[in-house]
C-alpha cells in the first residue's frame, strides 16, 4: 500500500513538532499567569450545538456524520461554542468570571492554505461572565502579551466594533438581509465588493459616502473622533463609547504601539456583538487569530452571560516566528555523543541532560568523517566523541 494522507493533513516531523510545543508552552505559562484554567473539550459533538450562532461560511465547512445511535455529529470548527455548552453544563452555578483556555485542534473542510489546512491547531481563551471596557482590555492585553512572549516582534491588533457597525446599518434602515450581505463581503476585505453591493441597492448617495468612509477608517486613535464626528445614533455612539473606553485601558496598560483600529473589521462568525479583532503581521497574509465579546450565544445554551476571547492559530504563529528568525522558538543546541563504548556514551549523555542540555548517541559505529556528516546532516552544534580507556 502506498502511504498517504487524506488532502489537507500534514505529519509533523521532531523539529517543527518541539518547537510549536515550545510555544504552546509560553502561551499556557502565561495564560496561567493570568489567572485562567485549562479546558479540553471533546473533538466532536452534536452537530445542532456547534451550529449555533456559527454563521453559514463556518457551518459550510463542518466535518458531519451520524454515529450508531443516529445522531448527527460534527467535528469542532472552531472552540468558542464547545467552550460556551462546557460553561453552560458545567459553570453555570458558580458565579463568574470564569476564566477558560484551551490548546486544541479544530477541523474545517477547506481549501489549503499557508498556516491553515483542514486540521489545524489553535490556543485561546474565553472571559465568561463578565463584560464592559475592562473585560475586552483584559482580552486584548492578554493576546499582545502572548504574541509578545512568544516571541514575535512586528504585529499589530486590528480593532473594530461590530455593534458600532450593525447600530449604523440600522440607522440607515438598512435591511437585515442587506447588512448580511455587507458584513459577509467585509469579513472577506471585499471591499469593492462592498462597494459593487452598494451601487445595487437605492441608498441616498449620502449615506452611501458615510458608510463607505466608515468601513475604511483605519489607523490611530484619531480615527475614532473621525467616526464620532459623523451622523451617528444613540447606539452607535454608545458602541463607540466603549470602544474609546477599552482603547483608553490598553493605552495605559502601554499596548498603544500595538493597536490599529479598524472600523471595517468583520469576522466570519455570527456571534460577535461588540468589539472584533485579528492579529497580524507581515509574515503572513492572513490573520494570525482573532476574537471579539459574545454576549448572546451563551443564551442558546441557557446561560445568559457575556463573554470575550480570542484564538490563536499555533501553525500560523509557528511560521511567523520562523520567518523572522527568532531564536527564541526553541533551544536549537543540540550535542552529538560518540563512543566506541556504549555505556560510556550513555553515561555522558545522561550527565549533559541533567544540566537542561539536549543530548543524543550515536547507536552505530561510525568513523570521524561519517560523524561529522551525520551530525551536520541532523543539525547537531556540538560532537562530542568519548575517548577509550588508556
Amino acid at each position: 500500500m502506498r502511504p498517504k494522507v487524506p488532502r489537507g493533513l500534514r505529519d509533523i516531523l521532531p523539529t517543527e513538532a518541539r518547537e510549536r510545543r515550545e510555544i504552546e508552552k509560553t502561551l499556557r505559562d502565561l495564560f496561567y499567569l493570568w489567572g485562567y484554567g485549562e479546558v479540553i473539550s471533546p473533538s466532536f459533538e452534536f452537530y445542532e450545538q456547534l451550529s449555533t450562532d456559527a454563521g453559514e461560511s463556518i457551518t459550510n465547512e463542518m466535518f458531519r456524520f451520524f454515529d450508531r445511535d443516529a445522531n448527527l455529529l460534527a467535528l469542532r470548527p472552531e472552540m468558542t461554542i464547545p467552550i460556551a455548552r462546557l460553561a453552560a453544563m458545567r459553570l453555570k452555578a458558580v458565579k463568574g468570571p470564569h476564566r477558560l483556555f484551551y490548546i486544541s485542534n479544530v477541523f474545517r473542510e477547506e481549501l489549503a492554505q499557508r498556516g491553515q489546512s483542514r486540521e489545524f491547531f489553535q490556543a485561546g481563551i474565553e472571559l465568561i461572565d463578565a463584560s464592559g471596557p475592562q473585560s475586552d482590555a483584559e482580552v486584548l492585553g492578554l493576546l499582545i502579551s502572548g504574541l509578545g512572549k512568544a516571541g514575535l516582534k512586528d504585529f499589530r491588533i486590528g480593532i473594530g466594533q461590530v455593534a458600532f457597525l450593525r447600530s449604523v446599518f440600522s440607522s440607515f434602515n438598512i435591511s437585515k438581509d442587506l447588512q448580511k450581505e455587507m458584513e459577509s463581503t467585509l469579513a472577506a476585505k471585499n471591499i469593492v465588493g462592498f462597494k459593487n453591493l452598494l451601487s445595487r441597492y437605492e441608498l441616498s448617495k449620502s449615506v452611501k459616502e458615510t458608510l463607505i468612509t466608515l468601513i475604511t477608517l483605519r489607523g490611530g486613535l484619531d480615527v475614532l473622533k473621525t467616526a464620532a464626528d459623523l451622523p451617528l445614533n444613540k447606539a452607535s455612539l454608545k458602541a463607540l463609547d466603549e470602544l474609546i473606553d477599552t482603547i483608553n485601558q490598553l493605552q495605559a496598560l502601554g499596548f498603544e504601539d500595538r493597536i490599529l483600529i479598524d472600523l471595517g473589521i468583520v469576522r466570519d462568525f455570527d456571534y460577535y456583538t461588540g468589539i472584533i479583532f485579528e492579529a497580524y503581521c507581515p509574515q503572513l497574509g492572513s490573520p494570525l487569530g482573532g476574537g471579539g465579546r459574545y454576549d448572546n450565544l451563551l443564551i442558546d445554551f441557557d446561560y445568559p452571560a457575556s463573554a470575550a476571547g480570542f484564538a490563536v492559530g499555533i501553525d500560523r504563529l509557528h511560521i511567523a516566528l520562523s520567518a523572522q528568525n527568532k531564536e527564541q522558538v526553541s533551544n536549537n543546541n543540540k550535542t552529538l555523543i560518540y563512543a566506541n563504548d556504549s555505556t560510556k556514551a550513555m553515561a555522558k549523555a545522561e550527565s549533559l541532560r541533567k544540566n537542561g542540555m539536549v543530548a543524543e548517541v550515536v547507536l552505530e559505529k561510525m568513523d570521524s568523517a561519517k560523524l561529522k556528516g551525520y551530525a551536520k546532516k541532523r543539525g547537531f552544534t556540538e560532537v562530542i566523541e568519548v575517548e577509550d580507556d588508556a
